[in-house]
This record gives C-alpha cells, structure tokens and sequence, in this order.
C-alpha cells in the first residue's frame, strides 16, 4: 500500500513538472516571439521616418504588456489561492495563445491606419496579463509538488523553460529569416510564429487540463475559499515584509533577462551591425546556455543554500555585464556568442533563485497572489522597460556600452535583498520547510 501510494506521488509529480514547464514553455514562446520581430512590428504598426523612433515605439508596446502583468497577478492570484492552480494555470495559457494569434493577424498601419496600433496595444495587454498569473502559478505548483531536498532543482524548471520556450520562438523566427527573402519577411513572413502560437498553446492547455492539485493546495483549499478576505487583502496583512524581498530581488532578474531575451537581437542588429541571422544565432546559444545555468545553481542552492547562490549570482552578474558587452562589441558571430553566453551564465543564476524565493517566502493561501503581485510589479516597471531604456542609454550617451552600466546598477539591488532582506529568514540557511508530507518528501 505505502508502495503504491509513493508511486502515485511519483506520477502525480512527474505530470505536475511536465505541464507547468510545457505549458510555461508556451507562454513565452508566445511572448518571446515579439521580441524577435520587434524590429519589422515597429515599422509595421509606428511607421516613421527615423528607425530609431519606430524602434522605440515597437519597444513602448512592448513594455505596455508588462505594465499589465501584475494585474494579471491579481486576478489569476486570485483564482489560484481560491479555485485551484490548475484552474488558473489553463485560463493563463489559453488567453497567452489567443492574444498572440490574433498580433499575427492584425493587418499594419498601412491597411487600417490608427487602429493598427491600438489592437496591438489591446493585444500585448492581453499576453501581459496571461504572463502575470503564469509564472507565480507554474512555480507553486512545480516546487508544491517537489520533494524538499530538491526545490530548487525542481524549481529550475521555470527559467528552463522560459528560456527554452524564448529560444524555440527565435528559432521559428530564424527559420523564417533564412527561408524568406527580405521583401517577402517584412510584408508577411513575420506573422507565421505569431500563427503558429495556437495550437502549441492548445498542447499547453490539454496538459494542464489533465494534471491534479498540489497536495499541499489540497490542505489548505477548503479555508482559503472560507476566508472572510480576498487573498490580495490577505497577502498584504500577513506577508508584505517577503513580498518586498521578492519585489527587490525580482528587479535584478527582470533586467538581466529581458536585457537578455528582450533587447540582444535588436541590439546586436541595429548597434553592432550584426546580419539578423547571426544575431539570432547567438542569442539562441545565450539563450540555451542560460538554461544549462539554471539546473546547475538550483544543485547549488540546494546543497548550500539560497543566500549563498543568489550573493554569487548578483555579484557576478555586475562583475561580467560590462566585459559582456565589450566583448559583444568586438564584432562577429563568435564574439556575439561569447559576450552573450558568458552574461547569460549569471542571469541564469539569478533567475534560478526567483521562483524557490516566490514560493518560500509565502504561506500556500496567500502564495499565489501575494508572489505574482511582487514579481510582476517588478517586471512591469523593469522587465518591458528594459529593452526601451538600454535603447534611450545608447541613443542619448552614444556608448554601446551604457545598457550594461543599467545592469551593475540593478545587480548591487538584488546584492542587497539577499544580504539583508534574507538575513535570519532561512535558519542555518537551510530550506524553510513547506509542511509538505513526509511521505511525499521521501520519494
């Protein structure tokens, strides 16, 4: 009996890792695919005659879909703690979907004027607030359901998968590059990834459709339904003090990544020259480099702690980032590839402690909202920004170079959120325990 118990644990966690991590592979494909082509949906949708004024306007509606996330946050927060994460999880994955099918299909500037612009904006706010409930959700319910010897192992899975999911939309985007000539990408050949977001988002919601609820949501499902107040009220009684941690440390991760995954293509094109081919080349290596860091420092964390990895992790970020781009700066696919990858490696450390922090630091019945709320408010005023200011630090300093001055400054915050805000909050620096069954800890 106890054997089929553990197997059924076993099961039940593999099918809960599988679809959180699918179904967040998903969503940022869908919302990666953006970044890819941002170059053409600036001229597309905010004609001009200066490039760099479309490409900045293509970056404005960029971040406008942040600016929604931690709506989003709430809202699916909200269904998550009460109704289940499940539920939340699959609404979040099909509106992801919807929103990117339908940039795809929305004719340009050229064909509907004005209009053209304002449904890409009423898009990007849809994905906004389907990624605000995403990545909070994914996260609790992957290390819900891990053993406690291994959270932040499991918790891996995410950025994993985030990268990954970001890395197999640049792909699709190469792809379409390569086999189009130019003509034939910037007058419709862009739209193909966008299209191609619905049913690799009907795979992510079928998954989620068919796994069960964390145990430890189990437990605790019946009181948070009960409570007299909503979660969001809640959240900011009995856990503001971590949601400030998580806010500060979420800072440094939303500009390392979307640095990263928002702004290298276009840098390495519009600044360094680079062909949009080799660009994306080697952002897809940064990319699966990021992601081969992740697993590596959740080992870490594990074993030494999350105050020890996430002190390295900032640390080394702020030291490489300027090398990084010196080195991007040099010219060519190779150093294109090695000043992205090596910047990568510490982005991806930093990452990794994000989602063990958002669950961690928070009670299950608050966990959901009170998490999604602090690291979206974060990316909504760091995450889409990031890709328009690093473009203002060049446009107005005329130094390459300046965005990773950005990046130092954001790597000393989230040095001094695990410094002091974590300070005493892990005992020993040892997990803080979930109350998780022993039983399915052992497995």
């Amino acid at each position: 009996m106890t054997d089929l118990k553990t197997a059924e644990i076993a099961g039940a966690r593999k099918k809960a890792v599988s679809a959180a991590g699918i179904g967040n592979f998903v969503e940022w494909f869908d919302f990666g695919i953006y970044a890819q082509f941002i170059t053409i949906i600036g001229m597309k949708f905010f004609p001009s005659d200066n490039p760099t004024a479309s490409l900045l306007s293509g970056f404005a509606a960029f971040a406008v879909g942040f600016l929604a996330r931690p709506i989003g946050g709430v809202i699916f927060g909200n269904i998550g703690d009460r109704v289940g994460r499940r539920a939340a999880l699959s609404g979040a994955v099909l509106l992801m979907s919807a929103a990117t099918v339908a940039i795809g299909l929305t004719p340009s500037y050229a064909t509907i004027g004005l209009l053209a612009p304002v449904l890409l904006v009423a898009w990007r706010i849809l994905q906004g607030l389907s990624a605000g409930g995403e990545y909070a959700g994914s996260s609790s319910f992957i290390i819900e359901y891990a053993p406690s010897n291994r959270r932040a192992l499991f918790g891996s899975v995410n950025p994993v998968s985030v990268a990954l999911g970001t890395a197999a939309g640049a792909s699709v985007g190469l792809i379409v590059t390569q086999a189009m000539d130019t003509a034939s990408l910037e007058s419709w050949g862009w739209r193909i990834p966008f299209l191609i977001a619905g049913p690799v988002g009907l795979v992510g919601l079928y998954l989620r459709l068919k796994i069960q609820e964390t145990p430890e949501f189990e437990a605790v499902k019946e009181a948070a339904r009960e409570a007299v107040h909503p979660p969001i009220v809640r959240a900011f009684q009995d856990g503001l003090k971590p949601m400030v941690v998580l806010f500060a440390w979420s800072m440094v991760t939303a500009v390392s990544f979307y640095l990263l995954g928002g702004y290298m293509v276009a840098y390495n094109t519009e600044e360094l020259g680079l062909e949009r081919s080799d660009a994306l080349t080697s952002y897809i290596v940064a990319l699966v480099v990021f992601a081969i860091a992740c697993p590596i420092a959740g080992l870490a964390a594990d074993r030494w702690g999350r105050r020890p990895v996430g002190i390295v992790a900032a640390v080394g970020l702020g030291v490489v980032a300027i090398p990084s781009f010196h080195i991007m700066g040099a010219g060519g696919l190779g150093s294109a590839m090695l000043g992205q990858s090596l910047y990568a490696i510490f982005a991806g450390s930093v990452a990794l402690v994000t989602p063990v922090l958002m669950v961690e630091l928070f009670k299950p019945e608050i966990r959901y909202t009170a998490s999604a709320l602090a690291y979206n408010m974060a990316f909504a005023l760091l995450g889409g920004t990031a890709p328009l200011v690093a473009t203002w630090l060049i446009a107005r300093t005329g130094d390459p170079i300046s965005p990773a001055y950005y990046v130092v400054l954001f790597a000393a915050v989230g040095l001094v959120a695990v410094l002091v805000g974590l300070k005493g909050y892990y005992a020993k620096d040892n997990i803080r325990s979930l109350q998780m069954g022993t039983e399915a800890d052992r497995v």
